[in-house]
């Protein structure tokens, strides 16, 4: 997965003269300022506009929460900024983030990162959500500070499963329609690594008792085809069938064991697809 990075901790009037600053001049880039020592990741790998770094980023306040998201796109050394680069950011800070002044000139935070589209996610999530690079959880840290983290997508972008799969079927209708000169070309030209996002759906807490009774019922034989299960689970060596719902649940069928049967999965496939 492409690297993010997490700042944790960052005081929330810090990010409204920023979101102030974003709507008076629709848009363009303004600054973060971290850390007594260098941030390795954005040092190794540079961000710039057409290669930004996602960043995600929790406030004082709420430092166990993924409040915002934005888009790194530079980042520097202040120790070794041009006198001229100086006054350009002075300038800025004067202009768009006049509380940040004081930290630039005190140089007591050396990371000047620059960042564009800074926007509040619509469902806050914990920290926990995000993975650092060795898929372990995020964790609790000390605030402030920041951890590089696995790109877990735009937290803007919220859409049900429904509208999800809405999606991908319009899309494989155009394909279909498509001549292999111009599928192979849309191949090559689409990226390698698909953009991650946040679904949303609505589920229904499952009796753990009518599972099993089901299950039990079936004794390993598929309800449907009457065929053996094709494998059992590693867990606990049972035979490996899925309880469906002959009336689903989202369409007010009861969780019972009247209205529920055990499945092989190629049958469970089918009674929803087929």
């Amino acid at each position: 997965m492409n690297t993010a990075l997490f700042f944790n901790g960052v005081p929330e009037e810090v990010l409204t003269e920023i979101l102030v600053a974003q709507t008076a001049r629709a848009g363009g880039e303004s600054f973060l300022q971290k850390e007594s020592r260098i941030i390795r990741p954005l040092e190794e790998c540079l961000p710039t506009p057409n290669s930004p770094i996602r960043l995600y980023v929790s406030t004082a306040k709420r430092p166990s929460n993924i409040c915002y998201t934005a888009e790194i796109i530079k980042w520097e050394d202040k120790r070794e900024m041009s006198q001229h680069r100086q006054n350009e950011v002075l300038l800025h800070f004067e202009r768009f983030q006049p509380n940040e002044r004081g930290k630039f000139l005190q140089r007591e935070k050396i990371n000047l990162i620059t960042i564009r589209n800074l926007r509040s996610v619509e469902i806050v999530l914990p920290i926990s959500f995000l993975s650092k690079k060795d898929g372990s959880p995020l964790g609790k840290m000390r605030s402030p500070g920041w951890a590089e983290v696995n790109d877990s997508g735009d937290l803007i972008t919220v859409e049900t499963e429904e509208t999800s799969n809405h999606k991908l079927a319009n899309e494989l209708a155009v394909a279909k329609n498509i001549d292999a000169e111009t599928l192979q070309q849309r191949l090559q030209n689409a990226p390698k690594t698909p953009e991650p996002f946040l679904i949303i759906s609505r589920g229904f807490r499952r009796n753990a008792n009518v599972i099993i009774v089901v299950l039990k019922r079936a004794n390993g034989i598929c309800e449907r085809c009457k065929k053996n299960a094709p494998f059992h689970r590693k867990s606990d060596g049972t035979p490996f069938l899925e309880v469906h719902h002959r009336t689903p649940l989202a369409d007010g069928g009861e969780d019972t064991i009247e209205n529920a049967v055990a499945l092989c999965p190629n049958c469970h496939r089918e009674a929803h697809y087929g």
